[in-house]
């Protein structure tokens, strides 16, 4: 056992409020970064015990893997580095209240390495002392044993670790390729590539996995790509890693075999063996993944991504499915971790946020304008499309990695053609060498149209979000009265349906859903030339038709 994974596991016993990563709240780490530990890095941060009373994370005790941080009210900050504690001394008093109450006072003192003394007495305020005693007198024991007081990131991801190891990942997704059929298909090659992309290497070590790819004589076993993990990696991030890959496994399943379900897989029963995944912990990451794609093909607004991811946080944690291990390596539909790391944060930060939390400390005077100004934007339909920038940024995101990827792919295609032009023009290489060429080419040729079909994708998605569902056709024609205006009218028009709607007893219009994606352009130019999605364009034609109904009413027409 590492110290890391001995303070992970014992460090629970010192305080009924003791937060372990993964699990460690971002406002409880902010808390006792500025609290308890400044300066100190979160990646390295490993468990939090919060001593205020309303849970503000600024006084207790920190971990990292190499040192303890303290404070307690009216003390001052203190920081141990474990590897300097020789001993501990843990012992009991009595003192005796004003009242006369006999009072138990637990007491910690340490000698460190150069023979200076510690009392911890004071800054233990409210943690369990004798237990905190035990905890030390273990990692000393540990450090004699040999283990090394370092810290290592919690939080790394795939694409910051060591290449070996992202090579190592890689080549264990295409041994998963290879496993059925003896070869890459382009739906495979395309997905792979993508995650390539996704995690980051340098153009050697993209070449050595192209020859991989490419070619079974330079197989490796996924016993000896996982022996590699096992020596380079902490158990904690082995654990980690381990579940990611089967995430990107599934995912490239489900991508060919799309009516297979992972149990019916004997590849993937056999690699989640060998990686201790529970079943149920592999059923949670094949929804995760489900989640993802349902984000576009649901097309969920940002209220709904919120909800959902939260959703896949609690269920995911329930089974010992760190979130981090779901995006380690990116989300699957093509984001990277930085870009998944980016959009959790501007959900937890409020991207959606409700008023409780958007307007504290703000005056009443702005806290009622900008009330105005949203209850403007939900009355002219506006709302509905600002609520759609996360899925936006995704897809913005997506179109990012597979342009990138698309090049790697005409890269590679030009240079398996300019090796079968070679060997064409010397004559010398059999007809085999020369089909397998051939064949490689037209893999990877469709692999590239898969590709290019998920930018054509995104790209139409993202033209969806910035256009309305449905037509406010009393707006419309308030914005389009003129003559010269009228023409946009007729054209905002054929791209969108009538239909009655049952709920509401009256027609609706809405967008038709063969639009091809120029005509998603033209009629978004459309739209913000004749001011559809401008707020004070919407509100004084909003304005206008509701007067026109009231007039209506009052004389009868």
């Amino acid at each position: 056992m590492t110290i890391e994974q001995l303070i992970k596991t014992e460090s629970h016993k010192l305080h009924d409020k003791t937060y372990v990563f993964p699990d460690i709240p971002e406002k409880k780490l902010n808390g006792a970064l500025l609290g308890i530990a400044p300066g100190v890095d979160p990646d390295y941060v490993i468990a939090i015990i919060d001593t205020t009373l309303f849970g503000s994370g600024k006084e207790g005790c920190l971990f990292t893997g190499d040192s303890l941080y303290l404070h307690a009210l009216a003390e001052d900050k203190l920081t141990i580095p474990l590897a300097e504690i020789a001993e501990t001394s843990y012992f009991t008093t009595e003192s005796y209240k004003k009242n006369g109450k006999a009072e138990t006072v637990h007491h910690l003192k340490l000698t460190l390495t150069d023979g200076k003394e510690m009392d911890l007495t004071k800054s233990l305020a409210y943690i369990k002392v004798e237990e905190m005693a035990k905890l030390l007198n273990q990692i000393i024991e540990l450090g004699k044993s040999g283990q090394d007081f370092i810290k290592t990131s919690q939080t790394m991801p795939l694409s910051m670790m060591d290449a070996e190891i992202k090579k190592s990942y890689v080549k264990l997704l295409c041994n998963f390729a290879y496993s059925d059929d003896d070869l890459i298909s382009p739906q495979e090659y395309a997905e792979i590539i993508s995650l390539i992309v996704r995690i980051e290497f340098e153009t050697k070590d993209r070449f050595e996995l192209r020859q991989y790819m490419l070619s079974k004589q330079n197989f490796i076993s996924n016993e000896e790509l996982l022996n590699r993990f096992q020596m380079e990696l902490s158990e904690d991030y082995y654990s980690i890693i381990s579940k990611s890959l089967i995430k990107d496994i599934l995912f490239m399943n489900s991508k060919t075999k799309s009516e297979q379900h992972w149990k019916d897989n004997y590849a993937i029963l056999e690699l989640s063996k060998k990686l201790q995944i529970e079943e149920n912990q592999v059923d949670m990451i094949y929804e995760a993944i489900k989640n993802d794609e349902a984000i576009l093909n649901m097309r969920k607004n940002d209220t709904q991504i919120e909800k959902s991811i939260k959703d896949v946080a609690a269920k995911a944690a329930a089974v010992g499915v760190p979130l981090a291990a779901i995006y380690l390596s990116g989300s699957v539909i093509g984001v990277s971790a930085a870009g998944i790391t980016s959009g959790l944060a501007t959900l937890g930060l409020g991207g959606m946020l409700g008023f409780s939390s958007m307007f504290t400390g703000i005056g009443v005077a702005v806290l009622l304008g900008i009330g105005t100004y949203k209850g403007l934007k939900k009355l002219t339909g506006i709302s509905d499309l600002e609520n759609n920038k996360q899925r936006e940024a995704m897809l913005q995101a997506i179109i990012i990695n597979a342009q990138k990827s698309l090049n790697i792919l005409v890269e590679d295609v030009n240079e398996i053609t300019k090796k079968l032009t070679e060997a064409l023009y010397d004559g010398v290489v059999n007809a085999d060498k020369i089909q397998k060429l051939a064949r490689i080419i037209q893999m990877m040729s469709q692999g590239a149209q898969v590709t290019s079909d998920r930018i054509h994708y995104a790209e139409t998605e993202i033209a969806i979000t910035k256009i309305p569902e449905k037509l406010d056709i009393s707006r419309l024609v308030e914005l389009t009265i003129t003559p010269t205006m009228q023409q946009y009218r007729n054209v905002v028009m054929s791209c969108y349906e009538e239909s009655l709607s049952e709920s509401e007893s009256k027609s609706v219009f809405t967008l038709r859903s063969s639009l091809t994606l120029d005509e998603l352009r033209n009629l978004e130019t459309i739209l913000n030339g004749i001011g559809y999605n401008k707020i004070a364009d919407a509100s004084i034609a909003a304005l206008k038709s509701a007067t026109k109904k009231i007039m209506n009413g009052v004389t009868g027409n």
